[in-house]
């Protein structure tokens, strides 16, 4: 599958990489994107992949679409219309739009959820740089340790390894290896702290009490981020309570009365029990599942 993808990307890179080459200054943002969500290909190359399979999909398409026509065709015993002059190529641009539009947005999308995801651990990482600090190691060595703690701090040891890869395979020293992560995290709170760590570090103050502050200030925000979830949860609770069990009884408790007595609809004992408690349920699990996210 492997050589698969190289073989596929270098037929679209010699289709169209010279095309994107020439203009590569105005995909900036998309360059950006596709640095920040560390996909590790050229803006050419992944413009390239896009109108590559782009074309493929509206050949899968078009393929589909006559095939379909065709089959219909047998059974009406009727010919192509008008219809299907519009329609067909219609199909084939949407294809083309969805294909390349997705390729466009993902890496923004990446970038996005990679920078929740840094969010999310770096109070805990930022507690262990100050850990590493507080018993002498020298900074470099303290990333170095972060970028192969990935089991324990995920996207925030990912993006470490960039500072590691700068000083040992580029040869920046320290600092400029900080200012090139910063410039190109999606995090902006992991932009702020490095920019913090820059500036005391050029200033000449200490480390070890940064680290620290930095520390308290960001696991403060989460405690209170949490505490924000846990009273946002408690009232989900209640509404399910109230909406989801306790008027679906006492409804389901009503209607069989009247069911029972002539004049009730079991029409509507069956959406309640069918349609209403189940989707209504899994509408909560969906909510509940992306607020505590």
């Amino acid at each position: 599958m492997k050589e698969l993808n190289i073989k596929v990307d270098e037929i679209a890179y010699n289709l169209f990489g010279s095309y994107f080459t020439g203009r590569r200054a105005k995909f900036s943002s998309l360059r950006e994107n596709i640095m920040k969500a560390r996909l590790n290909v050229p803006v050419e190359l992944w413009l390239s992949r896009a109108v590559f399979y782009s074309l493929l999909g509206m050949i899968f398409a078009l393929a589909i679409c006559l095939s379909l026509r065709a089959f219909m065709l047998m059974l009406t015993n009727t010919s192509f219309g008008l219809i299907d002059v519009i329609l067909i190529p219609m199909i084939l641009v949407i294809t083309l739009i969805a294909v390349f539009g997705g390729f466009y947005v993902y890496p923004g999308v990446e970038a996005g959820s990679r920078s929740g995801r840094i969010d999310k651990l770096l109070p805990y990482a930022i507690e262990y740089v100050f850990a590493m600090a507080s018993v002498g190691v020298i900074p470099y060595e303290i990333f170095k340790k972060l970028s192969n703690a990935e089991e324990n701090y995920g996207e925030v040891s990912i993006e470490a390894r960039h500072i590691v890869r700068d000083v040992e395979l580029l040869g920046f020293d320290f600092i400029t290896a900080l200012r090139n992560l910063a410039a190109v995290t999606p995090s902006q709170k992991m932009k702020v702290f490095l920019q913090g760590a820059i500036t005391t570090t050029v200033s000449g103050g200490e480390l070890d009490t940064y680290f620290i502050s930095t520390a308290e200030e960001y696991l403060e925000e989460r405690r209170r981020n949490y505490a924000d979830i846990i009273s946002l949860l408690g009232i989900l609770a209640e509404l399910y309570v109230t909406g989801l069990v306790a008027a679906p009884i006492l409804m389901l408790v009503m209607l069989s009365v009247m069911f029972f007595l002539g004049s009730g609809d079991i029409l509507i004992l069956a959406l309640i029990v069918y349609v209403l408690i189940p989707f209504g349920s899994a509408g909560f699990i969906l909510l509940v599942g992306l607020w505590s996210w």
